[in-house]
């Protein structure tokens, strides 16, 4: 029993379940974006919940293999090896593969309901996340984590929701998308800073690794800036109602952040930094999409 209980903890290390919160805001703010112009289905957003959290989870298993068997990760970074004598990177490997695999019929289902056009959308996103460090493409190691973070696991996650909940093809949702893009790249980002000393020397070009370490920090700052900065600009033209402006009661906890990353002098400074992104970033979707649904009814 103590042996099951291990294993079943081990894999609830691997597959970073923290790092669903991404997942879990851009739907709950496409999902409350479209109940807020009156449409929502709860069966579909379980139909459209499903396959997101199983595409995420086969992409945070194939990266760490990836990470591992490359040799990229040390110790202290690598999340495979808190688990390794419990779960061989086989088994990692397999079960990414299967959870990929398994999200095919949920987008078959969908697109009877909204068309092909979702199947071929979740299609290409699922390989972006298969090659974010699969080779031959490992697109990571490359600076493009960040720009594919903020395509598809910010803008598309958002409309897409919106587009199976309401059945309408619109920029709207686009645009409402990129405050929560911003803040999600800047949890991505946050990883690559903390990572940082660790693939300079493996000889990657992470964006931080490309800009030096000094210059990543100020585009951190950036990215946090830039998500309030686009939110108080889709108040002011009145693409979101201005009970949008609850979310920013969070700015003390973005200011939070910006602090530890200001005072890092060398990674093991942020080893918690992923962590606290993703708390700011629950917050601040959730805020959106609590001001959607007062907005709903007011």
């Amino acid at each position: 029993m103590k042996s099951k209980l291990s294993k079943i903890k081990a894999w609830a290390i691997a597959i970073r379940p923290h790092g669903f919160v991404t997942t879990l805001v851009s739907t709950s703010v496409g999902a409350a974006l479209a109940f807020y112009h009156g449409s929502f289905n709860h069966k579909l957003h379980l139909l459209s919940m499903i396959p997101l959290i199983l595409i995420h989870t086969g992409t945070n298993l194939i990266n760490d293999y990836y990470d591992y068997i490359l040799g990229i990760d040390n110790d202290y970074l690598s999340t495979y090896n808190k688990v390794k004598d419990i779960i061989s990177i086989g088994e990692i490997y397999r079960t990414g593969i299967i959870c990929f695999l398994a999200s095919i019929p949920f987008g078959i289902v969908l697109s009877l309901y909204r068309g092909w056009i979702i199947f071929i959308i979740g299609s290409i996103g699922a390989l972006a996340g298969f090659f974010y460090t699969a080779k031959p493409i490992s697109y990571k190691y490359y600076g493009l984590g960040g720009p594919s973070i903020f395509l598809w696991m910010g803008i598309v996650m958002v409309w897409g929701i919106y587009y199976i909940q309401t059945g309408i093809q619109s920029w709207y949702p686009v645009w409402v998308g990129i405050p929560v893009s911003f803040l999600i790249t800047g949890m991505q980002h946050s990883n690559e800073l903390r990572d940082y000393e660790n693939d300079k020397k493996k000889g990657l070009f992470t964006a931080p690794v490309i800009m030096g370490f000094e210059a990543a920090r100020y585009y951190y700052y950036f990215l946090i800036g830039s998500a309030y900065i686009s939110l108080g600009i889709l108040i002011v033209y009145k693409l979101l109602p201005y009970w949008a402006s609850l979310v920013f009661l969070t700015i003390p906890l973005a200011l939070n952040r910006i602090k530890t990353v200001h005072s890092a002098r060398e990674s093991k400074d942020l080893t918690g930094i992923v962590h606290k992104m993703a708390s700011l970033n629950a917050i601040f979707g959730l805020s959106m999409v609590i001001s959607l649904i007062i907005s709903r009814f007011i």
